[in-house]
């Protein structure tokens, strides 16, 4: 827990604690990687747990926000918010940067997350909701 920072270590407690819009964000993403890896049993059988290279969930935290929206009325759902409480669900789930997920920048400025979908990755962030 050490290793995360300082205004993302709040949100991992809010996930945890099962708080909305936070935890909801997480579960989302959770459920995303989930049907990633069903998707990928389906194309590659039980060959899938042997990938060298897995498949990734990327997460627009864009359309994160306009799905959970969809879902609940939250006035704490901002742009932020998804913004930290996905970095809560990678760095809580002891998930590490560029071996288990990365983050690009569009030339716009907006981040996008990578997320490798083994069944480590998908264990790790089961463990933590």
């Amino acid at each position: 827990m050490s290793e995360i920072p300082s205004p993302i270590y709040n949100y991992v407690g809010l996930i945890r604690n099962r708080k909305s819009p936070y935890y909801d964000i997480a579960k989302f993403i959770s459920d995303e990687m989930i049907k990633v890896k069903e998707k990928s049993l389906e194309i590659y059988g039980n060959d899938f747990y042997s990938l060298k290279d897995y498949p990734k969930l990327s997460i627009n935290p864009r359309q994160v926000q306009e799905e959970i929206e969809k879902r609940i009325k939250n006035d704490k759902l901002t742009s932020i918010n998804v913004c930290r409480s996905i970095l809560a669900l990678l760095y809580g789930s002891q998930l590490e940067e560029e071996k288990d997920f990365h983050v690009t920048t569009t030339s716009s400025g907006r981040r996008n997350y990578h997320v490798k979908v083994s069944q480590r990755t998908l264990n790790s962030v089961s463990r933590f909701l």
